[in-house]
């Protein structure tokens, strides 16, 4: 009876602690299920991107994955992600949650889409996250 009581106490405050958690946090390790959650993505999220009178366009997205070793950013022009589309590509650190782009990079009028990918240590790479978005100049 006192060990249920001891159990029963502890499943209470885990879940009353839990439920102020905040943002969730994952760990992976080596088995072979493991996997990664594709990233959040802050900004751009829209359809437009207005970007007259300004030197570059910063992209944003959620840390919330603890154990990554690098992000692949890429831009491609339109919304198809082929490799002839590709115009720009970085590997970023594990600790970057955002990315400044020179806006001459980018033509008035045009669409473009943008993704990102998280790596874990282990090597496990996460299904990409992506948006598409025209600029206006």
């Amino acid at each position: 009876m006192k060990r249920a009581a001891i159990i029963a106490v502890s499943l209470i405050m885990f879940f009353n602690v839990a439920s102020f958690a905040g943002t969730v946090s994952f760990i992976y390790g080596n088995g072979p299920y493991s996997s990664l959650p594709e990233p959040r993505l802050r900004y751009p999220i829209n359809d437009t991107v207005v970007l007259t009178g300004k030197d570059s366009l910063e992209f944003k997205w959620w840390i919330d994955v603890v154990g990554l070793r690098k992000f692949i950013f890429k831009i491609y022009k339109g919304y198809k992600m082929y490799l002839a589309n590709l115009i720009y590509k970085e590997d970023l650190p594990s600790d970057a949650s955002s990315v400044k782009i020179k806006s001459d990079l980018f033509e008035n009028g045009q669409v473009y889409t943008w993704s990102l990918i998280q790596v874990s240590y282990s090597g496990f790479k996460s299904d990409r996250s992506f948006n598409s978005f025209e600029v206006i100049k």
